[in-house]
């Protein structure tokens, strides 16, 4: 029998959109929550109504006849979550969310500061519905001080952190840094760290509270050894590439074969004598180019030549078992398709899980990653991410106990409903209508 997962229990209503929101309430589904996904056929945030066909995105680049349900982005990141849609521009709407949030354990939302209490669904709002609700608001900059009212996205809060300075190669301006944002990652996994603290004092003490998370603090921590630098020494430090200060060789290294790469990091005199023996060239170690760790990082041009020439003609995965045969950190680079879905240790625990979407078919899918081996049980679940409004019927009627007939009276109303509006994609159709006039 499958045990319950540590979150079993417990619910919450996401108010998310793009990355960092959504990524918490994925941690906490994997987890056991029951997750709630408040969307609005008013507003959508699944990727354009009409896109173009052979758009890149969607299974097999054919965005279909409900595109917004077969967005790739969007299924990856909400599985293990039930879909509702509410109008909370509307009395009723508002209605529903207090409703439900009078039956939940959590609130959480990544809208920008100020959204959830003009709508009236604002810290104090909730918690004269339910005194012991746990509330979290991560706008980009948290909800006091003068940045609160600047929307923001993961490259914005990337570079306010200071980390979009410390990317890429040093003979390369910022224009060419990487459009992965790690600061939208941070603040979901920190936002779902704080959203379990809670709910643990919430048990000790019977008492719900409001957390006040910014996103781009959240992720300025990962940089504290750069901040104590440059009081240390009097200097921002300068990017690196793939370099390191205290290890060399240390890169990325071109394999055999088309765009095939493979990573080393060579920690010390030891493993530079042992990486040599594997090179068929011991006498590298006593060349006094690189007889210590001060001369390679002196001469890492030359050094990172010779290396190359080395792992040029062999496959890459060759060179990162004949590494890690003598415990020297190696890695193929993976490329994210038929490399990572192959890969024998991802393969080995079942990270990948196959599953079934109704409208975007079925597909190996990055999986939870949470594992709970215990006792024999097996506790990985992955469910599909909802289509927009797939259990509106179910947390209207069975949940919050509404009649068939008024489900039927909001969806006239358009305060549910499983299809967005014309302009929901273009930033909401009120905004449409307000830039329209």
């Amino acid at each position: 029998m499958q045990g319950k997962r540590p979150l079993s229990g417990i619910r919450a209503l996401e108010l998310a959109e793009i990355w960092a929101g959504p990524f918490c309430g994925v941690l906490m589904g994997d987890m056991g929550a029951e997750v709630i996904k408040v969307e609005a056929v008013q507003r959508i945030a699944r990727g354009p109504i009409h896109p173009s066909p052979d758009t890149p995105g969607y299974p097999d680049d054919d965005p279909g006849e409900r595109p917004w349900n077969r967005q790739a982005n969007f299924n990856a990141l909400n599985r293990n979550k039930l879909g509702l849609t509410l109008d909370l521009g509307s009395e009723e709407g508002r209605e529903a969310f207090r409703e439900l949030a009078r039956l939940s354990d959590v609130v959480f939302t990544n809208y920008a500061f100020g959204v959830m209490d003009r709508l009236g669904l604002g810290y104090e709002d909730l918690r004269k519905v339910k005194p012991d609700l746990i509330v979290l608001f991560t706008p980009g900059y948290g909800n006091t001080g003068p940045y609160k009212r600047f929307h923001s996205m993961g490259m914005a809060i990337d570079a306010l952190s200071g980390h979009s300075a410390l990317r890429g190669y040093p003979d390369l301006d910022l224009s060419n840094i990487s459009l992965v944002h790690h600061p939208d990652a941070v603040g979901g996994v920190t936002a779902f760290f704080a959203i379990c603290s809670a709910l643990f004092y919430r048990a000790r003490t019977g008492k719900g509270q409001f957390i006040d998370l910014s996103q781009a603090e959240s992720f300025m921590p990962h940089l504290g050894e750069v901040f104590l630098e440059e009081q240390m020494v009097g200097r921002p430090r300068e990017r690196r590439g793939n370099r390191h200060p205290d290890m060399a060789p240390h890169g990325c290294y071109a394999c055999a074969g088309e765009d095939q790469w493979v990573t080393m990091a060579v920690r010390g005199d030891d493993e530079w004598r042992l990486l040599c023996e594997i090179m068929g060239a011991p006498g590298l170690a006593d060349d006094d180019r690189f007889d210590s760790l001060a001369t390679r990082l002196a001469n890492q041009d030359a050094l990172d030549e010779l290396i190359s020439d080395w792992t040029a003609s062999r496959d890459k995965y060759e060179v990162f078992r004949l590494l890690q045969a003598k415990n020297i950190p190696a890695g193929p680079v993976l490329n994210c398709g038929p490399d990572t879905y192959e890969d024998p240790n991802l393969q080995a625990r079942d990270y990948f899980q196959v599953v079934t979407h109704p409208d975007a078919g079925t597909y190996p899918m990055s999986g939870p990653i949470w594992s709970f081996p215990g006792d024999g049980q097996e506790l990985k679940l992955h469910g599909h991410a909802p289509t927009l409004g797939e259990h509106n019927e179910y947390l209207l009627g069975e949940v919050l106990g509404y009649s068939d007939e008024r489900i039927r009276e909001l969806e006239s109303k358009q305060v549910i409903g499983t299809v967005p509006l014309e302009g929901a994609d273009m930033g909401g159709v009120r905004r449409v209508q307000r830039e329209a006039r």
